[in-house]
């Protein structure tokens, strides 16, 4: 071979290895008939607008396509996923087709299915052969067009990949802030997650795949911040998102996570969903201040020996606290106590004179306070000096150096709730997490979000594993969902379900010893199941 030949094989080469490296993650590119077949087997829509409907059990009852695609039950890989004692058969077009047909566990035989004899099978449920499938399958009413759309997609559905799954990587995103004022809390979880990764790429990976950290810059600037994330769910090609800062843009965060079908784990927030109408892709970790605040009106009504008591729920007049304060007042109300009055004020400017005043003069004796810390303190300031001693009840992580100030008249009626608490942290736990902090060259400064990290990379990590080797976005949704119990080793166990979406619900419930400035945990963990 010549010199010139040399160079340009050498160049060849190169040009198909990076060419390679590049396709680590490529999607399939689906043609338009193969999405419409796609957007079919997936959802049972059909994309020509004729309307498909799913005929069931031996008398045909009439369905919505939409609620039997035939990924529920086939998988969104067509490979069958076993529910009991029934096993879906892959419908993986060289599996459907192979030259020697199939035998079946019931001993039905037949042989290879051709285009026209998978679409009797699905119109009338009857195999090559003429046998009859089993009535569990459904039977479908679609149009030619629909039928040649979903049997083009199936050609294609093994080669479909879920974005960031390669061969020997998987790329996950996040989204933290690395400038301003919050670039010491963004650097503090980045380093976390990246030395998490690093220790799993150094045991060999999951399942042979090393982890690829992307970050995405989170901007005070809620524009910039969604458009960042957008670019990285939509031009980035990770798999998934872990622990991303949402505080602020927790709603859109969310909604673009489920509008682009990525999976998010541990979103770090004072704002997490715990409703049932809540997405299907978004997995929080721990209680916001919702849930905090309803753990301590379920404690409150339990544990204050009062009796329907005039309360107080004063708050800032700011985007999520009216959501807080409902729930607070419902919880109150499925206990009995039905005397709440709110007291809502604009964002830093807590009219502490006026508000302490007519709390005072109609009789409260329980005030739920979700102000700022410096609010908290002009309001402990303002009923001293109004000679007043109501229960006070708050959320820790929003007021806790303020709480240890309040005055002494406040007596031991001062209660915090907290997702986590130091008890909460095995010796593992601790170990494993310190090590991740020298590895990082990390301080204790920022420790909630470290631990969120940290226990947001753990869950994203034993997700991926009981997904298994044959990874896809439904699979590790669906493990996900079935997490029952999972211990991080540096929160309370986290519990998922089809309708539950933050793995610790509920909070620790410690009151504030104000005569030495510190806390005393009460031993109790209200549970908001």
């Amino acid at each position: 071979m010549t010199t010139k030949r040399a160079a340009r094989a050498r160049t060849l080469a190169a040009v198909l290895l990076l060419a390679c490296a590049g396709a680590a993650f490529a999607q399939v590119k689906l043609s338009p008939q193969e999405e419409a077949g796609k957007r079919i087997y997936l959802e049972g829509v059909s994309p020509s607008g004729t309307p498909l409907q799913a005929l069931v059990g031996l008398q045909g009852t009439a369905v919505e396509g939409t609620s039997l695609p035939c990924g529920n039950c086939h998988g969104a890989d067509g490979t069958g996923r076993p529910e009991g004692a029934i096993r879906p058969a892959n419908i993986v077009w060289r599996e459907l087709t192979k030259s020697y047909g199939h035998r079946h566990d019931n001993g039905r035989e037949h042989g290879p299915f051709t285009e026209q004899s998978f679409a009797e099978l699905l119109t009338y449920g009857k195999d090559p052969a003429g046998n009859k499938l089993d009535p569990t399958m459904p039977r479908y009413i679609m149009s030619h067009k629909d039928m040649a759309d979903l049997v083009a997609y199936l050609k294609r559905v093994e080669a479909d990949l879920d974005p960031g799954i390669g061969q020997d990587r998987l790329r996950i995103g996040t989204l933290l802030p690395s400038k301003g004022r919050l670039a010491e809390l963004g650097q503090a979880m980045s380093g976390i997650l990246r030395s998490r990764a690093e220790a799993i790429n150094a045991g060999g990976g999951l399942f042979g795949r090393k982890i690829e950290l992307v970050a995405a810059e989170f901007s005070e600037d809620r524009d910039a911040a969604l458009a960042n994330l957008g670019k990285l769910l939509r031009e980035q090609d990770v798999f998934a998102v872990v622990s991303p800062f949402t505080v602020g843009v927790e709603t859109e965060i969310s909604a673009a996570a489920e509008k682009e079908r990525v999976p998010m784990v541990g979103p770090f927030t004072l704002f997490p969903d715990s409703t049932l109408a809540i997405n299907r892709y978004t997995f929080y970790l721990l209680s916001g201040l919702r849930d905090q605040g309803r753990a301590l009106a379920r404690f409150a009504a339990a544990s204050l020996k009062l009796s329907n008591p005039e309360v107080g729920l004063v708050y800032p007049d700011a985007e999520g606290y009216a959501e807080v304060a409902k729930a607070v007042e419902e919880t109150l109300q499925e206990r009995g106590w039905n005397r709440v009055r709110r007291a809502s004020y604009p964002p830093q400017r807590l009219p502490v004179e006026r508000v302490v005043a007519e709390l005072q003069q109609k009789g409260v004796q329980v005030i739920f306070f979700f102000g700022s810390e410096a609010d908290l303190a002009a309001f402990g300031k303002q009923v001293r000096d109004a000679i007043w001693s109501p229960y006070l009840l708050a959320p820790g992580p929003k007021v806790a150096r303020a709480a240890l100030d309040l005055p002494t008249t406040f007596g031991d009626r001062v209660y915090l709730a907290y997702p986590t608490l130091p008890e909460d942290v095995t010796a593992h736990g601790s170990a494993s997490l310190s090590g991740l902090q020298q590895k990082s060259k990390l301080s204790n400064r920022h420790q909630p979000a470290q631990i969120s990290a940290y226990a947001s990379m753990l869950v994203l990590e034993e997700g991926v594993k009981r997904a298994g080797r044959d990874l896809s976005r439904a699979k590790f949704l669906g493990s996900l969902e079935n997490l029952y119990g999972f211990e991080t080793g540096v929160t309370p166990g986290i519990y998922f379900g089809p309708n539950r979406r933050i793995g610790a619900l509920g909070a620790h419930i410690v009151s504030v010893d104000l005569g030495a400035r510190r806390f005393q945990p009460t031993g109790q963990f209200i549970r908001l199941d």
